[in-house]
């Protein structure tokens, strides 16, 4: 099935890879030949359950058996070539949107790119997020989990968790919907149960213990000040041929980005944040580099008078 979107006042298809805007998505119906607006990117069995945002809950097994596998495994096949950006973009808009099952393809591509939860959402607003919405996050955060530290299951003290890691895909959201517990188990239950080490929950989006979601809302709430800051101070900087504007601007997402990953790297460490920074933005950068740039944030924020730490 081939998706996109297309504009109010246009009927033009566009291809799947072109630019998109936030209005009607079309769904290419490869059994009649046609494009048609469509609430859902995946075609569904009759009697299948809604996808949509405010519907009543479902398992999502219950919704991967509902879709075609040939409509699945097409799916996959055009997520897996969009690029980093787009990728973000159309998980971040499937997830809003409660497109369950095109959410769910997405987010397990971008753990096959190493990319993890923390860095898939801008704001993750949980106070209006729907049930679905959550189970889906902790599916995605497990995801993440089982693909990249599958050595965990060591520490995991319940067959049921370890299960989480080592089973089967169906087995795997099976055992991850049975944690979740329709919405009635807390993260941090979650995060107990599976014994998810300080850097496990820095890299997920929503299984986190009290102490790390806060310290994550700190750091949420002092960024706007920190961005202010580097602004202001790259602002003065002198102007040349090879040092305009772009590259000003380029200089200050970076040393915001850096910024973001000394939060989560407990001992402070240039390795691991150079590591942190290539899971955010696809770049690499050297520790070398990483330790030059952070000196320089660290100065500026210290002339403001404030370092920022909480």
């Amino acid at each position: 099935m081939l998706v996109c979107r297309k504009s109010p006042v246009s009927t033009t298809a566009q291809q799947w890879t072109n630019s998109t805007q936030p209005d009607t998505v079309l769904a290419y119906d490869a059994d009649e030949s046609v494009w048609k607006a469509a609430d859902n990117l995946l075609p569904q069995r009759a009697g299948a359950p809604s996808l949509l945002v405010g519907s009543a809950y479902a398992p999502l097994v219950s919704l991967l058996r509902a879709t075609r596998p040939d409509a699945l495994s097409e799916v996959r096949r055009r997520i897996s070539a969009l690029g980093r950006e787009e990728l973000t973009r159309r998980y971040r808009s499937a997830y809003a949107a409660g497109k369950r099952l095109v959410a769910y393809l997405m987010a397990n591509e971008m753990v096959e790119r190493g990319i993890p939860p923390c860095f898939w959402h801008e704001v993750l607003g949980l106070d209006d997020a729907s049930l679905s919405q959550r189970a889906d996050l902790v599916l995605a955060d497990l995801a993440w989990l089982r693909h990249w530290h599958p050595a965990h299951i060591s520490a995991i003290r319940y067959k049921r968790g370890r299960a989480l890691l080592a089973g089967s895909e169906s087995v795997f959201i099976r055992e991850a919907e049975f944690a979740f517990y329709q919405g009635k188990r807390p993260p941090w239950k979650i995060v107990g149960s599976m014994s998810m080490t300080e850097r496990q929950q820095w890299e997920a989006a929503y299984l986190r213990s009290t102490p790390i979601k806060r310290a994550a809302e700190a750091t949420n709430a002092v960024r706007p000040r920190v961005q202010q800051a580097l602004h202001d101070d790259l602002r003065t900087a002198r102007r040349t041929t090879a040092y305009g504007e772009v590259e000003v601007a380029a200089t200050l997402v970076r040393r915001i980005a850096l910024w973001d990953c000394s939060r989560i790297v407990k001992d402070g460490s240039p390795t691991e944040i150079a590591a942190r920074y290539q899971q955010m933005t696809g770049m690499q950068i050297t520790r070398q580099a990483v330790a030059k740039q952070l000196d320089k944030v660290r100065a500026v924020l210290r002339a403001k008078g404030d370092d920022f730490s909480s």
